[in-house]
């Protein structure tokens, strides 16, 4: 199932391939995202394309440096990441995904994405 968003503004735009069915929303409990509220809907790189604004984004990297949190540059808003135990994937905010997006979520808690 194809799935679209992006962040506040409207100038980073994004889409990704999610496979159909249930899909576990990861609720991490990172400093970042507890802070922040981003809920992780996990899927692989090849998976994720950037459609607008990849010259619009900043990285900020922190702890171990291995995850890759993404932000736009006008509106501060982070709606996809690379996660650090998770290099080979794209994290999408679910929160970021266009109304009416069509997935069927199940939320599940975890120390860290």
């Amino acid at each position: 199932m194809k799935v679209e968003g992006g962040c506040h503004c409207g100038l980073v735009r994004f889409e990704a391939e999610v496979a159909d069915g249930p899909v576990e929303v990861l609720a991490c409990g990172c400093s970042i995202c507890a802070m922040t509220g981003f809920q992780h809907v996990i899927v692989p790189q090849s998976a994720f394309r950037i459609v607008e604004g990849r010259r619009e984004t900043t990285t900020y990297r922190f702890g171990s440096g291995s995850a890759r949190h993404i932000f736009c540059t006008q509106c501060g808003v982070k709606s996809f990441l690379t996660p650090r135990g998770r290099p080979d994937a794209m994290s999408l905010n679910l929160r970021c995904l266009d109304e009416g997006h069509g997935l069927d979520v199940t939320n599940v808690a975890v120390d860290q994405v």
